[in-house]
């Protein structure tokens, strides 16, 4: 595609902050999460007014010539800007191409990792993990089953904020409190943890299906004494940061056995399909996630269902940049062949 135009503006994300959104030829248009907590080995970012104007930069380079995503990815990732400005242009090309040829031809859709308690640095600090979530296989499931979870909160009493990511977060619940009642409600379903914001200070839960981050980004042997005791699914994020040196590494000392793939982590499109790649040709499971500090772009729902992910994470169902992504998977459900 030829690229006869690139503008770019700043819009609010989820919590108010500002983040950046840029159009290519005045028709697709694309924005980049603000993000909460960052990983010390992601990608550098540059504040929303600095993007603007990297953005600017990045059509000078690439006026009226003719890309590919990797071709322009190459391109926009060789000359040092922030990774939020370089994904606006990347993920707003991403949208171009799917729209020439739609994820929907032959899409699998990928489970999801459905948002229902949070804590840690996206809600209150008295649970110190940060997601605690259920394996659904289905958007019209997880509905069915976070309406039972607001329905028992609610007829209980039980007093809760919302958390950043749309999950509940319950001012008089702890770790344990969040994984008893999902046992209670929920039984059967297979519990997914995010422990991030937790290490060293609880430990791994027993008997849940898989475990994100449960020690911090340098304590590589910790990960690999879990992982290599099969007892869960061990999932890297801050580890690995969709990093493919980083992701090497893991696979190298059998570390995780799942990584979690979030663009805006590694600045490209392009390259994070290449941490896709190297997942999938060593067997560990895709995560593809959303950030804290969301848009109401759905684009990564797209790019989930492209990279063939095992799982989604895209929070839960109460706040509607979030509903936005599930709505385009809903979408992206009803386009696809039987």
């Amino acid at each position: 595609m030829i690229i006869k135009k690139i503008t770019s503006r700043k819009i609010l994300a989820s919590l108010g902050d500002e983040t950046v959104e840029a159009t290519i030829n005045d028709i697709y248009s694309a924005s980049v999460p603000a993000g909460i907590s960052a990983g010390k080995y992601e990608i550098k970012k540059v504040t929303a007014d600095e993007a603007v104007e990297e953005v600017r930069q990045i059509f000078e380079i690439c006026r009226d010539k003719d890309f590919t995503q990797e071709s322009l990815d190459k391109e926009i990732s060789s000359h040092g800007f922030g990774g939020n400005s370089t994904l606006a242009v990347s993920a707003a090309f991403f949208k171009a191409m799917t729209g020439l040829h739609p994820v929907t031809q032959g899409a699998t859709l990928p489970k999801l990792m459905l948002l229902l308690f949070e804590g840690g640095e996206h809600g209150n600090k008295n649970i110190t993990m940060q997601e605690f979530m259920i394996i659904e296989d289905s958007v019209n499931q997880a509905s069915e089953d976070f309406a039972k979870l607001k329905y028992y909160l609610k007829q209980n009493n039980i007093e809760s904020t919302v958390g950043a990511e749309g999950g509940f977060s319950p001012l008089n619940f702890d770790n344990n409190k969040c994984i008893a009642t999902i046992r209670q409600l929920f039984p059967g379903k297979n519990i997914a943890i995010d422990m991030a914001d937790s290490f060293g200070n609880a430990a791994v839960p027993e008997g849940v299906f898989s475990v994100e981050d449960p020690y911090d980004d340098e304590s590589w042997e910790k990960f690999t004494e879990l992982n290599t005791q099969n007892k869960m699914l061990v999932i890297g994020d801050d580890l690995t940061v969709t990093n493919p040196e980083r992701i090497k590494k893991a696979i190298e000392l059998k570390a995780v056995g799942g990584i979690v793939i979030k663009p805006n982590q590694i600045g490209t499109i392009s390259q994070a399909m290449e941490s896709v790649k190297l997942c999938k040709n060593n067997n560990l499971k895709v995560v593809v996630s959303h950030r804290g500090q969301e848009t109401n772009d759905y684009w990564i729902a797209d790019f989930s269902v492209f990279a063939e992910a095992d799982f989604v994470k895209f929070g839960g169902l109460d706040r509607g940049e979030r509903i936005a992504k599930y709505n385009r998977l809903l979408e992206i459900q009803a386009a696809t062949p039987h």
